[in-house]
């Protein structure tokens, strides 16, 4: 490939990566809602709690095929501000990514 085509592409990745992350991080989108798809699994969990942790997220959507012990019952114990909400199934799946 061309070098100078390479080149000009990375510049144009990173501008536009460079402007999505001031949006990103901009004083009207202070909260944000997380949702995690496979909360049951093995990195799904940890996943959970380190998002529970995290003092940007404010609504947390644990999404599970399988009815499995609460996970989202345990995370919701961590003393933080977010609002964490469990989901089980395709027919939940919609309400879980809203």
């Amino acid at each position: 490939s061309n070098p100078n085509t390479t080149g000009s592409q990375l510049r144009s990745a990173s501008q536009h990566l460079r402007c999505r992350r001031d949006y990103s991080s901009s004083a009207t989108s202070l909260e944000r809602k997380v949702a995690i798809l496979g909360a049951a699994g093995g990195i799904g969990q940890p996943l959970a709690l380190l998002m529970k942790l995290n003092l940007l997220v404010s609504s947390l959507s644990l999404y599970k095929i399988a009815a499995t012990p609460g996970i989202a019952a345990d995370v919701s114990h961590i003393n933080t501000h977010a609002l964490v909400k469990g989901f089980i199934g395709d027919d939940q799946l919609g309400e879980a990514l809203d």
